[in-house]
């Protein structure tokens, strides 16, 4: 995509459990920069964003062994297994991590221990989704909910679960997800057992939140194309001249203008997310 004047093949998504990941993981990643947590990098370019005394860890993994794009975890004791753990793969909409991150480092930030445990059922932390008209199904076992369109779920498992397998795998107590079943653009978010509820009640919160998000063409898979609502954005049109503006033209200049090189307000996408597709989250 180049430079223009015009923010062309700019798009508002609807709704936004359609829209897809963005090409850069930045979003996600702001609440813990902005609350002075020092990234690092390995050789393959993966980010670990750890909070200073290393309770919480937040991972971008655009070069990790699985799909799981986004790897966080809140420890009790430095050298313990995670209390809990959470993912959400390479196609979830950057802003569903952005909220989750945003509630976290704001839990964190309280230091009342609500980074690393929130009391609540399934009603606090899918309440939002209860609130937008999902359906919500019984099966042995497991209570799923079910967008009003069919494209995109949530699911919580009443059963024994293996916590420490909860950890590493996608067998979680909670979860959500989006996009047509099978489908290679479809997303998910998996919270282990011990995921504080309001963590998970934040990110439910933002996948029915109305308001669009806005895409490059370049980000939108077929799938988004084919289900999702696009509308292109509109450039501003700049004001209608005045009759002085108009007179102002017809008018020669006594001095002739310096040549000024021109500028573009439109931005190009950063780094891409990976393209193959990969085995299900291992963490």
């Amino acid at each position: 995509m180049t430079h223009t004047d015009e923010p062309a093949g700019d798009y508002y998504v609807s709704p936004r459990y359609l829209a897809g990941s963005t090409v850069e993981g930045d979003p996600g990643l702001q609440p813990a920069l902005d609350a002075g947590w020092k990234p690092s990098w390995d050789d393959h370019g993966n980010v670990f964003l750890p909070a200073p005394d290393q309770r919480v860890r937040i991972g971008y993994m655009p070069e990790g062994d699985d799909d799981a794009l986004w790897k966080i975890s809140a420890y009790e004791h430095h050298f313990g297994a995670p209390r809990w753990a959470a993912a959400f793969n390479d196609k979830a909409p950057t802003e569903f991590v952005t909220a989750f991150t945003s509630q976290l480092v704001a839990a964190y930030q309280r230091d009342d221990g609500s980074d690393l445990r929130s009391p609540g059922g399934v009603r606090s932390g899918f309440g939002p989704l209860m609130e937008a008209g999902w359906r919500t199904h019984i099966v042995p076992g497991r209570l799923e909910l079910t967008s009003p369109d069919g494209l995109a779920g949530a699911w919580f498992d009443h059963g024994p679960l293996d916590e420490a397998r909860e950890l590493v795998t996608n067998d979680t107590r909670w979860g959500m997800w989006g996009g047509p079943e099978r489908s290679y653009s479809s997303w998910y978010a998996v919270f282990s057992s011990r995921t504080p509820v309001e963590l998970i009640a934040a990110t439910a919160t933002a996948v029915v939140n109305p308001e669009p998000v806005l895409r490059w063409e370049g980000e939108l898979s077929q799938m988004t194309k084919r289900h999702a609502q696009l509308t292109p954005v509109v450039p501003t049109k700049p004001p209608t001249p005045t009759p002085l503006d108009l007179a102002r033209l017809r008018t020669p200049p006594t001095v002739r203008p310096a040549s000024v090189h021109r500028w573009s307000t439109a931005t190009v996408p950063g780094a891409r997310l990976p393209a193959a597709a990969r085995p299900a989250a291992r963490r």
